[in-house]
């Protein structure tokens, strides 16, 4: 247990050690690590005397049956850890890979079975277009790109997007224990690192000392380097090319924190340029982007600031937009400028930071402002943005998009989506075909995808943050003249038919002009 939230009171300072074991069981069951829906342990059994005595009369509201007597055989060794490679489960069965052997598809390599039962049903499967028989030739082809996007230009590549990567082995051996590099991992923050809760309007506390990078640090010396006094030359097309003018180090695992801002980054200047030149979006001076169903990515808000330093010239606003973001924080925004360490609050109005960057700026001054909205995209009211941003989209996880992206068509702004796999790609455009009758572009591979490898439960397919990119390609509206409209013709069948025809009975009591113009 965390020493730095034991109680510091009278005895051993386990006295709330009942209440946080009830509610770690609690979102053990809500969410599973082993993915899938919430459930719940038939049996729980405890190790320690006093806690199963504790738990006799707390366990049994959920339904869980406590042992008899506590397991008094088993304890973890000196130097446990755990780590987040989730236990692999069959596709069809869900039997755990400690409780059968596991074996892939022998033709795409990518679906775990635990037998030749399972992948006959799999293969078997009805509608045809979800049976494995249908999907093992497209799931080889994601296959075949493990490699590609294993290409990363970092000294520690071989070993984050291997399958077997133990991320809070990697994470803790560097010293990453604390500010924004817990929310990426199972590891609890360093002692001494001050605490905000996940969600919260972040990082006000702890920009007082004035430096915007504070939350992106280590155990050890500074990660990032002071901003080059010079803006870029040129445009960053690849991790390689950025690292170099920023200064850091290809050994440095800021990337993982910086696909966020780069992923950005990437669209302004070079896919809405390729997609929509008609926007001349490279010679804006102010940019407003809404950053959708945004959850993850608003408590990592303080890595949005590097987008100042790559586009100094431009003012940039950021609407975070989702019902994931916490109620409290609804409506909120503040202002980030590069002007010197001052911090001021004006009321009303949200938050004033001003950051020093560690260099003087040079020529106009430009801002980023940070808005939020607590509510799901279609329910947003406000002007409309000059870019939609998705991370890790996943249009088939949740309802609120069949909603959403009706929205979006009939904003037709340039909406760029981020996914972790080709998989999910494709079930995104398959959404958005039945969502509003578009679809979306072919997906890309990110030059600025995270380079940590994600572990599926059920799968071998290469999965990373922000891996793939596509943007929306919308229904054309009804006379853009982009599809020719229907004839004249005869009048189909239609059930609107005999409204119109009763309401002109009812309201016509002599024939004429007037009544033929209302029809």
């Amino acid at each position: 247990m965390d020493g730095a939230q034991r109680s510091a009171g009278k005895g051993s300072g386990t006295e709330n050690l009942a209440p946080r074991a009830y509610a770690l069981l609690c979102h053990s069951m809500a969410c599973p690590m082993g993915s899938g829906d919430p459930r719940k342990p038939r049996q729980l059994t405890v190790g320690d005397a006093r806690l199963h005595r504790e738990l006799e009369s707390l366990v049994p509201r959920l339904g869980v049956k406590l042992a008899k007597t506590p397991m008094r055989t088993w304890g973890p060794q000196p130097g446990f850890t755990f780590a987040s490679l989730r236990a692999r489960t069959c596709h069809v069965c869900h039997k755990h890979s400690f409780e059968v052997k596991l074996t892939p598809c022998p033709q795409c390599s990518a679906v775990l079975y635990c037998g030749e039962a399972c992948l006959r049903a799999d293969w078997r499967r009805c509608p045809d277009d979800v049976s494995h028989r249908f999907w093992c030739p497209r799931l080889a082809a994601f296959m075949e790109r493990t490699g590609e996007l294993a290409t990363l230009p970092f000294t520690y590549t071989a070993e984050v997007t291997s399958e077997t990567f133990n991320k809070e082995a990697f994470l803790a051996s560097r010293g990453l224990t604390r500010g924004y590099w817990t929310q990426i991992s199972m590891l609890i923050p360093g002692p001494g690192t001050p605490r905000h809760r996940q969600g919260s309007t972040p990082s006000l506390s702890l920009l007082l000392n004035g430096d915007p990078y504070q939350l992106l640090q280590g155990d050890g010396p500074a990660l990032m380097p002071p901003v080059p006094p010079d803006s870029p030359r040129g445009l960053f097309g690849s991790w390689q090319d950025y690292y170099t003018w920023r200064g850091l180090s290809l050994d440095s695992p800021m990337a993982v924190l910086l696909t966020y801002p780069l992923t950005v980054y990437y669209v302004i200047t070079h896919l809405v340029p390729q997609s929509f030149p008609e926007l001349n979006i490279q010679n804006k001076q102010s940019l407003k982007i809404h950053v959708v169903e945004a959850g993850k990515e608003f408590d990592l808000v303080m890595v949005f600031w590097e987008l100042l330093v790559l586009l100094p010239h431009v003012a940039l606003e950021l609407q975070f937009v989702g019902d994931r973001l916490p109620p409290e924080s609804d409506q909120q925004h503040f202002t980030l400028q590069r002007d010197g360490p001052e911090v001021s609050v004006r009321p009303g109005s949200g938050v004033s930071a001003r950051l020093n960057s560690g260099t003087k700026e040079k020529g106009s001054r430009r801002d980023l402002q940070i808005k939020v909205s607590a509510r799901p995209y279609h329910l947003l009211q406000g002007p409309k943005p000059d870019l939609v941003i998705g991370f890790n989209s996943g249009f088939g996880l949740k309802d609120t998009w069949l909603s959403s992206l009706p929205r979006l068509q009939s904003l037709r702004v340039p909406a760029f989506f981020t996914e972790s796999s080709e998989y999910g790609c494709v079930m995104d455009e398959q959404t958005m075909a039945v969502a509003t009758g578009g679809g979306t572009s072919p997906p890309q591979p990110n030059p600025f995808r995270s380079p940590f490898r994600l572990r599926a439960a059920d799968n071998c397919m290469p999965w990373y943050c922000n891996a793939f990119i596509f943007h929306l390609i919308y229904k054309p509206s009804q006379g853009s003249g982009a599809r020719p409209g229907p004839g004249p013709g005869p009048p189909a069948p239609t059930p609107a038919a005999p409204p119109v025809s009763a309401r002109r009975r009812r309201g016509e009591k002599k024939p004429g002009r007037g009544a033929r113009r209302r029809r």
